[in-house]
């Protein structure tokens, strides 16, 4: 909403000034004329093969084909595997995956716990995975301003996963976008091979402070073109992914998040595209009992994040 708006007042009976018939005709056919010569509404420029990304969807689920989600709208899915998980799951998630059409990004949660990092772990984990047709890559870290962890430890373990694995690409989510690059959140070379941020800006009214109403976090331009400049700077190349909200979260004190409208998300996906030039679209969150809304329990969501990619891939998004 224009914070400025300006002021339009009716002049007083005795100082109508009407514009001459012929002067008023000529301006509209100027108008007219300029509105026809006009540029089209250019649609967002996105990669047609930019991935859409879907994240924590259970075995069962990709088994059973949940909303139809083997159909071809989605390339990716992240899967989080926990420590005590055996070995032979993540294999049975990626046979599950190879026949849905996805390719797999594995989130070793077990080389990271309560701040510390445990890259000698990480090897176990990727022989096990690394010569599956379905593997698209490694998650090394999720958010690690929020869980403490600092930028040489996410170095290590960069180096841990690609010597490893040197065949795929280490992936790395960062959190707190708007201190991104800086001391608090650190970017810097061989930390990641594909870099991806989220950002939430749907919460619920009072700036996230009501349970209930709808405001949006307006600055999300500000954030991902910031993340784009120093991405391009430190690491020329490398690819960005931005993590959309399509969930509703009422706990936190303030900042809860609100279901996004269907607007909503094409506004967010709009954003990421237009301010941070990203190559690809993750959608947050499959599944989450902790949500009050998820994907697993939203058809429709994942109606429209079917509809959002369809447009990206047939270069009509807007």
């Amino acid at each position: 909403m224009d914070q400025h708006p300006t002021r339009h007042t009716s002049p007083g009976r005795g100082s109508d000034r009407r514009m001459p018939r012929g002067i008023l005709a000529a301006a509209v056919a100027l108008f007219t004329a300029l509105s026809a010569s006009a540029a089209p509404v250019q649609a967002v420029v996105a990669p047609p093969d930019a991935p859409m990304i879907l994240v924590n969807v259970p075995l069962a689920d990709l088994s059973a084909n949940r909303h139809n989600i083997c159909d071809g709208s989605f390339q990716v899915v992240i899967k989080n595997v926990g420590a005590a998980v055996e070995l032979a799951n993540p294999v049975n998630y990626l046979n599950a995956a190879e026949k849905c059409g996805l390719k797999v990004i594995f989130h070793f949660s077990g080389t990271i716990s309560r701040g510390t990092v445990y890259p000698t772990r990480v090897a176990r984990w990727v022989r096990a995975v690394r010569n599956h047709p379905a593997l698209a890559g490694y998650l090394s870290v999720k958010e690690p301003s929020w869980v403490g962890i600092n930028g040489s430890e996410i170095r290590v373990l960069y180096r841990a996963f690609k010597a490893a694995d040197p065949n795929h690409p280490v992936y790395a989510l960062f959190g707190n976008i708007p201190h991104f690059g800086e001391t608090v959140n650190p970017y810097t070379r061989g930390m990641a091979d594909v870099v991806m941020v989220d950002w939430y800006p749907v919460e619920t009214a009072s700036r996230g402070c009501s349970r209930t109403g709808t405001s949006y976090v307006s600055t999300g331009p500000r954030w991902f073109a910031k993340v784009k400049k120093a991405v391009s700077t430190i690491t020329p190349g490398t690819q960005i992914i931005a993590m959309l909200q399509t969930h509703k979260y009422l706990a936190p004190t303030c900042h809860k998040k609100q279901l996004p409208t269907k607007a909503l998300l094409w506004r967010q996906a709009r954003e990421a595209l237009t301010y941070g030039s990203v190559s690809g679209l993750a959608f947050h969150t499959w599944s989450n009992a902790n949500y009050q809304m998820d994907q697993r329990r939203n058809p429709t969501m994942v109606g429209w994040m079917k509809e959002l990619g369809a447009q990206i891939r047939g270069g009509t998004f807007q």
